[in-house]
């Protein structure tokens, strides 16, 4: 234990004494949270957003359904044809369009709400604000087509119109969505940075290697495992504390509401520190040149990152691309975040822990294969 230690220690002192490695340390995190800080930050509770309804199958409940979509705050709602919604959509008039597809209505009078697409280009926020905006009103209507007892629905919602029939339904701020829309971002966004700040380890394991500097600290009472996790548990540490320092300034520094408790999402974010710390490591014993290994990470980490809908929106991805995300661990931290942020706990997130310890046993077995095949490593004579 002692040996790994020292190793620790003498990783911590190195960091101490190189500014460019302490100013990254402490930048990651806040340039993670500026860049979709300053992207979001104009649009909090400030614009009305412009919204098509194109009714496709109109009838008595998906009219009352457009003007209750009227009567929201912060949104102009235009009634549009399909294509004309999407191509305002397109052309950037309209900022996300509401189809109400054949059988919509039929679905509202059994209380059952179905057919309903929402569509948006300008990014993952937007859509799910409109969802759930949708999603608010039908449950508002099918409240109302409840207290009608089968009557008059009509009756029932003019009554509601003249605000004698009150309904209660609570909805989120867009100023909130807007605000878990941007954490949701950065984390994604900070996932990357991750990734490349544990890819270093690889990197600085393979150029001490190169330089004879891990061969020199072999012909102490050093052993190579020792110095690997010892220099590994350094980085686990360093990747911890960015985490915490990414959190405490998005929350305190930023004012940003991540809309679950910072504490789950630690825990989440450190597993996924943890897998990045294995693959660094597997990389690390499967490539024998530093410059190889660079240009193999950034390409790894980038492009899963990107398929993962941690950078992209996955809501405007095709659907295969949809279905390759699940196979990305970003994935899966994204995913959970999403659940936190609806009201889940650390119980709800089985499926996401197992997975991000199924990728980190993974690479921790083939970085372990690939040490004990290595005798370059195991040798330094």
């Amino acid at each position: 234990m002692e040996p790994i230690w020292w190793i620790f220690k003498h990783n911590f002192e190195m960091l101490k004494n190189s500014k460019v490695r302490f100013i990254l340390l402490v930048g990651i995190p806040i340039v993670s949270i500026l860049i979709y800080f300053f992207a979001y930050g104009s649009s909090i509770g400030n614009d009305t957003i412009e919204i098509g309804v194109a009714n496709q199958d109109k009838g008595t409940y998906t009219t009352a359904l457009t003007t209750l979509l009227k009567a929201e705050k912060n949104v102009k709602v235009t009634e549009v044809s399909k294509a004309q919604g999407e191509k305002e959509l397109l052309g950037g008039q309209k900022e996300a369009l509401i189809i109400m597809e054949q059988g919509a209505n039929d679905s509202l009078e059994l209380e059952k709400p179905a057919h309903f697409r929402v569509k948006a280009l300008q990014g993952e926020d937007t859509a799910k604000s409109i969802e759930r905006m949708l999603a608010s009103q039908l449950e508002k209507l099918v409240k109302i087509e409840r207290m009608s007892e089968g009557k008059d629905f009509n009756k029932s919602f003019a009554i509601y119109q003249n605000e004698q029939l009150i309904v209660k339904n609570v909805n989120l701020s867009n100023e909130s969505e807007i605000a878990k829309s941007m954490s949701a971002q950065i984390i994604g966004f900070f996932c990357m940075m991750l990734l490349y700040a544990a890819g270093s380890l690889g990197e600085l394991l393979l150029k001490e290697r190169e330089e004879g500097t891990f061969y020199r600290l072999m012909s102490t009472p050093i052993s190579s495992r020792q110095y690997i996790l010892g220099t590994a548990l350094f980085s686990l540490v360093t990747l911890l504390a960015e985490i915490g320092l990414c959190l405490l300034a998005m929350r305190f520094v930023f004012q940003i509401d991540p809309g679950t408790s910072l504490g789950s999402l630690f825990v989440i974010l450190s597993l996924f520190a943890v897998f990045a710390i294995s693959i660094s490591l597997a990389f690390s014993f499967v490539f024998k040149s530093r410059r190889s290994l660079s240009a193999i990470q950034t390409t790894i980490f980038t492009l899963s990152t990107l398929l993962s809908g941690a950078l992209i929106p996955i809501q405007i991805m095709p659907k295969f691309m949809q279905k390759m995300a699940e196979f990305m661990p970003q994935f899966w931290v994204m995913d959970a975040v999403s659940k936190l942020q609806q009201e889940g706990s650390l119980l709800d997130l089985g499926l996401n822990i197992l997975v991000l310890l199924g990728y980190t046993l993974f690479f921790i077995s083939l970085a372990s294969y690939r040490y004990t095949r290595n005798r370059e490593i195991k040798s330094f004579i």
